[in-house]
C-alpha cells in the first residue's frame, strides 16, 4: 500500500471516528502534525482534481480583439490582449499536446 493510500484510509478512518484528530492520533500512535500535513495534501489534490479544464470555443476575431485572462486560487488575475495573447495560446496548446 502507498503512502498517499494508506494515509486516505486514515482520513476515512477519522472521519468516521467521531474523535478528534488529536484523539485519534494518540490512540494510534501517529504524530498529530504528520496526520494535519496528509490531511492538507489530500484536500489539496482533491481541489485540484475538483477542477478540470473548461472547453473553450474559439472564434475566428482579429488578433487586436482577442484576450485571455486566468484567475488563480489566489485571487491574482493574469491578462493578455492580442497578439501576445495568441501566442500564450499557441504555447499552452502546444504543451498539452
Amino acid at each position: 500500500m502507498t503512502k498517499r493510500a494508506l494515509w486516505k484510509k486514515r482520513m476515512g478512518q477519522w472521519e468516521r471516528s467521531g474523535q478528534s484528530q488529536r484523539e485519534f492520533c494518540a490512540k494510534r500512535g501517529v504524530a498529530l502534525s504528520s496526520f494535519q500535513w496528509w490531511r492538507a495534501k489530500l484536500r489539496r489534490a482533491e481541489a485540484a482534481q475538483a477542477m478540470p479544464f473548461v472547453p473553450l470555443a474559439l472564434s475566428a476575431t482579429p488578433a487586436a480583439a482577442a484576450a485571455i485572462e486566468v484567475e488563480l486560487r489566489s485571487k491574482t488575475r493574469l491578462r493578455l490582449e492580442g497578439e501576445a495573447a495568441l501566442r500564450a495560446l499557441d504555447s499552452v496548446v502546444a504543451r498539452i499536446r
